[in-house]
């Protein structure tokens, strides 16, 4: 008998998001049970993403030489420069895929709301790392970890405390692939708790944010 081909995960993820969409118009706000389990979804999958950049990044330098190091950051530099140039691109090109949506209002509170200022030097300085972590300050905690991981390349007798820090680093990736294959689910929750709350004039006008999304979670 020919074997039964698995379906792939991104083919899942389409799939849960329009059944999501289906189950959401279906039963209206009867469904909106499910916010917090999509809610609880995100939150899970955000808890081993900073823990494996620090461990990644502590590892992978402190397991390098200085002339590794050199040549690692000239390339990643590089690497850095041309990722940064495609997603400015994108990001000057993609609003021109949308269709121009026009509302009107006459009163919003964020024209009152006070817009809260971002402090530079706490977002890319860790005067606490654990501040840093909590707070998920990215730049800062990718700061922090390379300096750990540059400074272990001097030091003697450090493969015992990289073995079980990669034997971390493992576990945390092992916890990441058990949560991507819950992502049909979670992705189901969200779209099926919001599609529950809206009409279909207003999903007809998110048909375009739909297609590029299906189209982005194919290829």
């Amino acid at each position: 008998m020919p074997t039964r081909r698995k379906l792939s995960v991104s083919t899942q993820v389409v799939l849960a998001l329009l059944l999501g969409i289906l189950v959401g118009l279906f039963f209206g706000e009867h469904i909106t049970f499910l916010q917090p389990v999509g809610r609880a979804f995100i939150l899970l999958l955000q808890m081993t993403v900073l823990p494996y950049i620090v461990l990644s990044l502590m590892t992978g330098l402190g397991s390098l030489n200085y002339q590794q190091v050199k040549t690692l950051a000239l390339r990643v530099g590089t690497l850095l420069v041309i990722s940064w140039g495609l997603a400015f691109l994108v990001i000057v090109l993609m609003p021109l895929a949308f269709p121009t949506w026009v509302s009107a209002s006459f009163f919003s509170t964020s024209l009152i709301e006070k817009t809260e200022e971002i402090n530079l030097l706490t977002l890319f300085i860790p005067s606490n790392p654990f501040f840093s972590l909590s707070n998920n300050f990215v730049p800062a905690v990718v700061i922090f970890s390379v300096a750990v991981g540059v400074a272990l390349i001097g030091i003697e007798n450090k493969q015992s405390l990289l073995a079980n820090l990669d034997i971390f680093n493992r576990a945390m990736g092992r916890i990441t692939q058990f949560m991507a294959r819950l992502t049909p689910l979670g992705v189901f929750a969200l779209v099926a708790s919001a599609a529950g709350t809206m009409s279909f004039e207003e999903l007809a006008r998110l048909q375009v944010f739909l297609v590029l999304y299906v189209l982005m979670a194919v290829y």
